[in-house]
């Protein structure tokens, strides 16, 4: 939920905060307005009326995610919601797309490694109508033979072209040695074998599965009186249902260690440069420390200012690019570094990196140096949340996971009470035992 953005951009956000925080705290209310329902068959809505613009967004979440992909058919998550606009007992597939192109409706569906989420744009005269469809295809989608290959066949070709790039290569190979046994070790579109092995009917049983009244959470933010809007979702929503009945075994929810030594791992491509990713235990999305964490990956290799790049590129040349990414999850999460050298470099890179690691918990950080962290990244929170379906996306993330819609507002504040103490103590908790593994010639 919390990507990078231009310094630029950034910057001028910046500005307005230290010249009116009041202001700026008060215009930036997400859940102002925020209605709650929980329909009859279990689903909570979440509805938000904004008239200042005029598309209104739908978010349908869902808290299955291809961590939950059976055991063989990993990536079965990522393929039914690619077969998500494949045709319906009423619509083919070409209908369905020129349906809704006529209304002017935007549709996709996405999967991620925690959940899943149908996601609308449309206008206020063509709501009811987009809805519609979407529960069309929600309740009589029949996944076509000749659609249900194709796009098969696009999936396994597209798991099959991530090695072929290094930067990929890398990051799989990470994950699978971080990880281990615990299925985010896998990408969310899963394993070629995995998707192989999945059957149509597979496909099917799997959306009734994700797509459960009891598994959704519903938001709708943008131009609409509620008043008018609540009875259909009421009637329409509310007497939503699924087939109960689940033939498949979703993946139970698997125990996960941290790496109690380091683990390093060399592959031998034909590339010029060397690719090295080093990486660390990190805490989960929402748990406390990861305030803490989120300023130190900042610091760390968080843009051009950064001392991963200012250290080992700028001042010592030692490298092409370098940088670090928080890589949050519902569950066990890490911090990841990566730098592009030449091969001649790796050792006196990874130095480098394992010493600039070290110093957050040695060192820790000013209360300045947190401060102007701390205000970088509400900015770049607000920036990346002004529309409707980011804000829709938002609201039914924390519903869904249990922290309650309010928190949307309440990440304003998240960081107000990270102390340089916090800032040693998570880096010495955290930074123990890594993970590493190297792309060279």
């Amino acid at each position: 939920m919390r990507k990078r953005v231009a310094l630029a951009l950034t910057l001028s956000l910046v500005l307005v905060f230290t010249a009116v925080p009041v202001l700026a705290e008060e215009a930036f209310d997400y859940t102002s307005g925020v209605q709650k329902v929980v329909l009859k068959n279990g689903m909570t809505v979440l509805l938000k009326e904004n008239p200042a613009f005029d598309i209104i967004a739908v978010v349908i979440m869902s808290n299955v995610g291809s961590v939950q992909d059976p055991e063989g058919l990993e990536g079965l998550t990522y393929l039914t919601q690619r077969n998500f606009l494949s045709g319906t007992k009423n619509r083919t597939a070409l209908e369905l797309v020129t349906e809704l192109e006529s209304l002017g409706t935007h549709l996709q569906s996405v999967s991620w490694l925690d959940y899943c989420a149908v996601l609308m744009e449309t206008l206020p005269d063509t709501l009811q109508e987009s809805m519609d469809i979407v529960l069309d295809i929600l309740g009589n989608s029949t996944f076509p033979e000749a659609e249900f290959e194709r796009e098969r066949a696009l999936s396994m070709a597209l798991v099959q072209s991530l090695t072929d790039d290094p930067m990929n290569a890398l990051f799989m190979a990470y994950g699978e040695v971080f990880y281990g046994d615990h299925p985010y070790r896998y990408t969310t579109y899963g394993t070629w074998e995995g998707l192989a092995a999945v059957q149509r009917e597979q496909v099917s049983a799997w959306q009734q599965y994700m797509y459960r009244p009891e598994n959704l959470t519903v938001a709708v933010v943008g131009n609409f009186e509620l008043t008018e809007l609540l009875p259909y979702i009421e009637e329409s929503l509310g007497g939503w249902e699924t087939d109960a009945s689940l033939s498949l075994t979703p993946r139970p929810e698997v125990p996960f260690d941290y790496p109690a030594e380091d683990r390093q791992l060399v592959i031998n491509l034909p590339t010029e440069a060397a690719f090295l990713m080093l990486g660390y235990p990190a805490p989960n999305t929402y748990n406390p420390d990861s305030a803490a964490m989120q300023v130190i990956d900042t610091v760390l290799g968080g843009g051009l200012s950064s001392r991963l790049f200012v250290e080992i590129r700028d001042k010592q040349g030692l490298a092409y690019s370098a940088a670090s990414q928080y890589d949050e999850r519902l569950g066990p999460s890490n911090l990841l570094t990566f730098v592009a050298t030449h091969p001649a470099n790796v050792d006196l890179v990874r130095e480098q990196v394992l010493y600039q690691m070290q110093r957050f918990a040695e060192e820790g950080l000013t209360e300045e140096e947190i401060a102007a962290v701390t205000t970088r990244l509400r900015g770049i929170y607000l920036l990346n949340n002004e529309t409707n379906i980011s804000q829709a996306i938002l609201l039914a993330t924390a519903e869904m996971i249990g922290l309650g819609y309010g928190w949307v507002d309440e990440y304003m504040s998240f960081f107000d009470n990270v102390t340089p103490e916090d800032i040693k103590r998570v880096a010495s908790e955290y930074f123990q035992n890594y993970t590493e593994v190297l792309i060279t010639p």
